[in-house]
């Protein structure tokens, strides 16, 4: 998943175990003051994109 994001232009890190629990791998996104809201906008678009496309998030 994180790897498909970055493929997309959006920079994540991954948050895993032994971090979270098993099977409660987290994402850990970096905002700064000088986004703008259509490229958070155009980041969260593209998150749901990939998590569908990978049955991450249901269609």
């Amino acid at each position: 998943f994180c790897r498909r994001l970055i493929d997309e232009g959006v920079f994540v890190n991954p948050v895993v175990s032994p971090a979270v629990d098993k099977g409660a791998a987290l994402l850990r996104l970096s905002l700064m003051a000088t986004h703008t809201e259509d490229e958070i906008h155009k980041a969260m678009d593209i998150m749901v994109k990939v998590g569908r496309e990978l049955g991450v998030i249901p269609a």
